[in-house]
């Protein structure tokens, strides 16, 4: 199969995206795991700056597209708050948890967000994609496991466990937050659909 020269440029700037992205999560994860471990305990400081970068630069991208809420502006709240939930928690257990553990935890979201999906989309999934998630949830077993050893052997400034039950609440969150955002446009579609559906109805009564 040939590939086409600007197909291979937009999959490598995806590629780089991609790992930009990951990069800078690992940073934020880091830093999080450095101000905790200087007893500095402010998630939500933390996560506004974040959230204000966003809002400074999408909020005018909206405005000067002059683009109308599709969606009733209280599922856009709603989603914000969960979202917003689930990095609090996150950023919160750092002060429990490893930075270790913390980052794998955070995978649990795949978890959660098969599951949403399933009921809420309807999507289905491969026996292989199965198999692929239950080895992900074998290996965050053994983390949590790791982090059940003995008193002794931990940081006495840590409480891992409850650490790692912050980070799967929040990723509990996090896949509600995403499963959300993917159910408007699936809204979007239905709603074009009917109207499109309305529209060839009243062609052929003409």
């Amino acid at each position: 199969m040939e590939v086409k020269g600007n197909d291979l440029w937009g999959l490598l700037l995806v590629l780089l995206l991609g790992q930009f992205v990951a990069f800078s999560m690992a940073a934020a994860s880091f830093t999080s795991s450095l101000i905790a471990n200087l007893g500095v305990d402010t998630p939500l400081t933390q996560s506004f700056f974040a959230y204000l970068l966003l809002t400074l630069v999408y909020v005018p991208i909206v405005l000067r597209r002059r683009q109308k809420l599709q969606i009733s502006w209280y599922w856009y709240l709603a989603l914000a708050f969960i979202d917003v939930q689930g990095n609090y928690l996150v950023v919160k257990a750092y002060q429990y948890s490893y930075i270790t553990s913390v980052t794998l935890l955070d995978c649990w979201t795949v978890v959660w967000a098969i599951i949403l999906t399933w009921y809420a989309l309807g999507t289905r999934y491969s026996f292989w994609q199965f198999a692929g998630a239950g080895t992900c949830v074998a290996g965050l077993a053994l983390v949590l496991l790791s982090d059940a050893k003995s008193p002794d052997e931990q940081d006495p400034s840590k409480i891992p466990l409850l650490g790692d039950a912050l980070v799967i609440a929040g990723t509990v969150c996090f896949a509600f937050s995403n499963v959300g955002e993917m159910k408007i446009p699936w809204r979007l579609k239905e709603y074009i659909g009917a109207g499109l559906q309305r529209q060839e109805k009243a062609e052929i009564l003409q």
